[in-house]
Order: C-alpha cells, then structure tokens, then sequence
C-alpha cells in the first residue's frame, strides 16, 4: 500500500511516455529528465505552495488514455486574423492536411523534422522540467511545432495554431510541445487557438519553450474555449534578451480546470515583458493564472494585468511573483489582478509577491476584488438599455481593460471580438 507521502498519479500517467526511434541524445535526456522528475513528485496537490488553490489529484482517478489516432471529420475555423496562416493540431497530433502554412515553410516546422537542429535544443535545454506538469510534457509528448525566424526578419505570415479538441467515449489526454525562437532583431505574431468540438473529458496538457533574442518581439495571444469538462495545463518558460519584448495575453473562456502558467526571465539589459490576461467564467469552472518574472538584468520592465468576471460557483485564481535579482537595478515592475464577482458564490483567490534584492527599483502589485458597480449600472439603463444587456457591458468594459496595453491592434481587436461572442453582444465598429 502507497504512503500518503508517496507521488500521486505516477501510475496513471508513466504508461504513455514516449519512446520514440532516432531522437537525438539531448532529447532523450530532456525526456529522460522529464519522466524522473515527475515520478519523484507525482501530480501537484494543494500541500504544494504553487498549487495551493489548484489540486489536480482527481486526474488520477480519471484514466486518461493517449490519443492514437486523429479525429475526422473535424471542421476547420475560419483565421481570426486577415491572411493568417493556420497550424492545425486535432487531440495533440499536428495535421498537415488541415494546415495552411504556405510561405512559412522554413519557419515553421513539424517538432520531428528539425529535432536534431541546435537551435532547439538550446531553446528546449535552457528549460529544465522541474514543474511536474511541465515534466510530464517532456516525458509524454508526441508532436509539436517548432518555430524559427532569423535575424532581422520577420515571420512572413501571422501565425495562428489551433488546437481542436475531439473527445471519445472515453477520457483522452495529449501533451503537445511548442518551441519558439525568435533571432535577434526578429519579429513574430502568433495566436494560438484552444476548442472544444463538443462535449466530454480529456486533459490537454500544454509544454512550450520560447527564447527571444536581442530586440526581438514577439506578439503571442491565446483564446481558450475548450469544452467544460475538459483539463487545460500550460506551462510557458520564455527568456528575453536585451531591448527584446515578450507581449503576452491569455483569454480564457472555457475549460471545467484550467491553469496557465509563465515563467519569464528578462536576461538582458531593457528587456520588457507584458503577461496580460482576462477570465470569464461560471458555473463551476476553475481558473488558475500563475506567473514568475525573473528580473535578472538592469533597467528591465514588466506589465502584469489581469481581470476576471466570476459567475456561479466559479473560482479565479491569480500568483504573481515578481523576483528582482541584486543586479537588476533600476528595475520597473507593476501587477495587478482585478475580479468582479457576479454571484454570492463566486470565489477568488490572489497571491501576489514581490521579491526585490536590488536597491534600486519601482515595483508595485495590487488585488481587488467586488461587486459589479450599480451605478455604472444605473447610467446605462437611464439611457434606456435593458438589464441584461447593461450587465453584459459593465462586464464587457471591465474584462476590455486588461486587452488594452496589447501592442499589436489586429490582435486586440480580435480579443475583444472574443469577449463580445462570449458575452453575447454585438459591438457596432
């Protein structure tokens, strides 16, 4: 019989690690890696401080099974951004047929066809999967995509790669790996995409590795809508070079549990990040934002915003830290999450930090949280809108505030956009 102090889920999970043929050395080490660490600490529990108000103990007893073919059938959805090309993966598994990659073929690659470059793996290894999902994705994953843009270039096409999600008759998981690197003085927009075709369980469990390098940008927007019995987990490590920026937002709709989770080194000198992120959720969702900002350089910035609309018996949860090391002076460093709680039962949970070591620094974190405003309330239905409707728009103006600081305009438009369809309104432009 297991302790109590014995790793949880290693059992349910070790079975579907992968083993493929022809890696080369560094990835199986990576994965080698991967699998020792999550047999050592099993799946997250609230008794770990990062997963506090998150435990994932029921996927243990959930029996997923590895995905071993593509659903079909599958409808594709039409490109939220004019002209964008398309990355489409169904349950996990990258299918070229569906995909429209055109004029990106030397940027955008399958995971397998460019496993023995070094760009990847110094991207990948920089990483160690020491976070368990993280590790789990390491040691289980099958496909993925890889993404390279040189030096003073730009990705040719905006980017956008969609996830659809096919359930079966029983619960399925898949584990798919994003890798990013962005070269010098390079650029890059990409959306990525998570639906749910239809109803029913399964874990898709996200892995990604991003390095920027010095001023480079990358654009990097996520809309969540997955099917509200499905578990999303991602898990984002990204390092920024010097005068890079890292513009970051996360949309998240659907999911029964959801956790996105950022890890951000700002390497070099007037590195910038942006985490931004709106929620809206009800019933009894679960939603979990996690993010570390590792300042490790001088006059380095960082932006955190995220809001959340809480209905039900829904729950929001919010970490942000913030670790300035001794030598990152002049550092600038500001988060905030907001929530507004739409319903007696409602919950939030917020645990900003601040962890500053350098003597010369601006940082600030703040967490709020209440009703929706009656007299934002009282304005709108004096000039004659319905109650429903006004409700719908002090929501729809609180979640908007968040998409504000986005860089790119075509993306913040298309989050908004996503916000209207998830509320049920319809904004004139």
């Amino acid at each position: 019989m297991a302790r109590a102090t014995d790793p949880i889920g290693v059992a349910a999970f070790e079975g579907g690690f992968a083993l493929p043929s022809g890696e080369p050395g560094w990835l199986t080490a990576f994965r080698g890696a991967g699998a020792a660490r999550f047999r050592e600490v099993g799946l997250p529990t609230n008794r770990d401080e990062a997963w506090k108000y998150t435990s994932l103990r029921p996927l243990a007893r959930a029996k997923y099974e590895q995905v071993d073919a593509l659903a079909e059938g599958a409808a594709i959805p039409k490109p939220l951004i004019a002209g964008a090309a398309q990355a489409v993966f169904v349950n996990g598994r990258l299918n070229a047929d569906l995909s429209d990659l055109d004029g990106l073929d030397a940027a955008v690659q399958p995971w397998a066809r460019v496993a023995t470059a070094q760009w990847l793996a110094d991207t990948v290894t920089a990483n160690p999967p020491n976070q368990a999902m993280y590790a789990l994705n390491a040691a289980a994953f099958t496909d993925g995509l890889a993404i390279r843009v040189e030096a003073g270039s730009a990705l040719a096409r905006p980017l956008e790669i969609v996830f659809l999600a096919a359930p079966g008759a029983r619960p399925r998981m898949w584990h798919p790996r994003l890798a990013i690197d962005l070269a010098p003085n390079a650029r890059a927009l990409i959306l990525e995409r998570h639906i749910g075709l239809e109803d029913g369980a399964y874990l898709a469990n996200h892995g990604a590795d991003i390095r920027l390098g010095d001023g480079a940008v990358l654009v990097h927007a996520k809309i969540q809508t997955e099917a509200k019995d499905a578990r999303h987990l991602a898990m984002t490590r990204v390092d920024v070079g010097r005068n890079a920026l890292y513009d970051n937002f996360v949309l998240t709709l659907g999911a029964g549990l959801c956790r996105n989770e950022a890890a951000v080194s700002l390497s070099g000198t007037k590195s910038e990040v942006r985490l931004n992120g709106a929620y809206a959720i009800d019933g009894r969702q679960h939603a979990d934002h996690t993010s570390r900002i590792d300042h490790l350089a001088e006059d380095t910035r960082s932006r955190q915003v995220f809001a959340g609309a809480i209905d039900g018996q829904a729950r929001g949860v919010f970490q942000g830290q913030i670790v300035v090391d001794r030598l990152a002076q002049r550092t600038d460093g500001h988060q905030l999450n907001r929530a507004l709680l739409l319903s007696d039962q409602a919950e939030i949970d917020a645990k900003p930090i601040l962890e500053i070591y350098a003597d010369d620094v601006k940082c600030s974190h703040g967490a709020t949280a209440g009703d929706i405003d009656d007299d934002q309330l009282f304005y709108l239905r004096a000039r004659g809108i319905p109650a429903v409707q006004a409700r719908q728009l002090v929501v729809r103006g609180f979640l908007a505030e968040a998409a504000a600081g986005l860089s790119d305009e075509t993306v913040r438009t298309v989050i908004l956009d996503a916000i209207d369809g998830a509320l049920g309104l319809e904004i004139a432009s």
